[in-house]
């Protein structure tokens, strides 16, 4: 199986740790031709976005939340879900907030302050209020305080929070406009000792790494 995108994004990184996690090493293959405009990407991914999963048979699925739900289901090696029904809900929701309104609210901070896409201030107040009330709920349905955000084992709880809370902090560094992430117990704790597990350091090395190439070529066509 090959995972179509490149490591930068968040969602691409989501599966990568996802399918790592069950000891599954994917192929990347960058977007090639027109990028994802070109006709035979937009064939694969009808939102024309990535991560796009390609199976040996040319079966492709789409949306890295599908993605990980596929895997999951179809990939030998341990659970991407606490085997308690409570933890696994807990796991879910934190997944899910982390969708909702953590990356939705990033998304106004990349595509306005970042790559300066277009310029809409009332969007960007309001991806400020989606973020801070993402991490605030987070930090209210509460991570663990040791190991992992939810039990003993990587989950899909930290398969979304460690490219999204990476994000933020390269945002953080490249922009004047994010509100504070760090100020919440629970969450600074767990971003602190996540990183420095090696699923969770080879996620954010390779978000980094692909940041500053795209920052570097960013600088080169100014």
């Amino acid at each position: 199986m090959k995972l179509h995108g490149a490591p930068f994004s968040p969602f691409v990184q989501r599966v990568l740790f996802a399918a790592r996690a069950k000891g599954v090493e994917l192929e990347v293959a960058p977007v090639s031709g027109l990028g994802m405009q070109d006709p035979a990407f937009m064939e694969i991914s009808p939102t024309r976005r990535i991560p796009v999963l390609e199976a040996e048979d040319g079966w492709t699925l789409c949306e890295s939340s599908a993605i990980i739900a596929y895997l999951e289901e179809t990939q030998p090696g341990p659970s991407l879900l606490p085997a308690d029904a409570r933890d696994a809900g807990r796991a879910r929701v934190i997944a899910g907030l982390v969708d909702t309104e953590v990356a939705a609210g990033l998304r106004h901070f990349v595509t306005q302050k970042l790559f300066g896409m277009f310029a809409n201030p009332g969007a960007l107040e309001y991806g400020a209020q989606q973020l801070i009330l993402g991490l605030d709920a987070i930090e209210r349905v509460g991570l663990d305080s040791e190991g992992w955000a939810v039990g003993d084992r990587p989950s899909v709880a930290d398969a979304a929070l460690i490219p999204f809370l990476t994000l933020a902090e390269l945002v953080a560094r490249a922009t004047d406009a994010l509100p504070p992430v760090a100020g919440r117990p629970r969450l600074d704790a767990y971003w602190a000792r996540v990183r420095e597990f090696p699923l969770g350091k080879q996620s954010y090395d390779e978000m980094h790494s692909g940041f500053e190439a795209i920052m570097k070529r960013k600088e080169a066509a100014a």
